[in-house]
């Protein structure tokens, strides 16, 4: 009988919940000070996208169909930022156009194409 029993933790609703970008192309991404962290937010409300990209603030839309999602229109604000940030907007925005799935476990948060991840996020609790 096994008595070590894991808590298991509900997933996360993948609508309405602030993701922070915790992984791009399988590296760690560094929020750096003074700046917003890397993050979306996908509204219920029109399909709408916010968040930000280290740098900038993005803004956009959403199409989703059980675990198939894809992002449209995604625009974003046009601040200059240090090299880093600006390395880390650019490959955030890239993966976005090139995602088609998703999938949360617990309080992680996966979107990649049909072959791979593409940017691994963690839900943050805001209060």
């Amino acid at each position: 009988m096994d008595t070590h029993e894991t808590a298991h933790h509900p997933n996360e609703a993948l609508i309405n919940t602030y993701w922070k970008l915790v992984t791009l192309d399988g590296a760690p991404v560094v929020t750096h000070e003074n700046f917003r962290e890397a993050h979306l937010v996908l509204h219920q409300e029109a399909s709408r996208l916010a968040g930000a990209t280290g740098c900038n603030t993005l803004m956009g839309s959403y199409l989703m169909e059980n675990d198939r999602i894809a992002f449209g229109q995604i625009a974003s604000t046009k601040m200059a930022c240090p090299a880093p940030q600006m390395k880390t907007e650019r490959n955030f925005l890239a993966a976005l156009k090139q995602v088609t799935a998703w999938s949360v476990d617990g309080s992680k948060l996966v979107l990649g194409d049909d072959s791979e991840p593409l940017a691994a996020f963690e839900a943050v609790h805001l209060y």
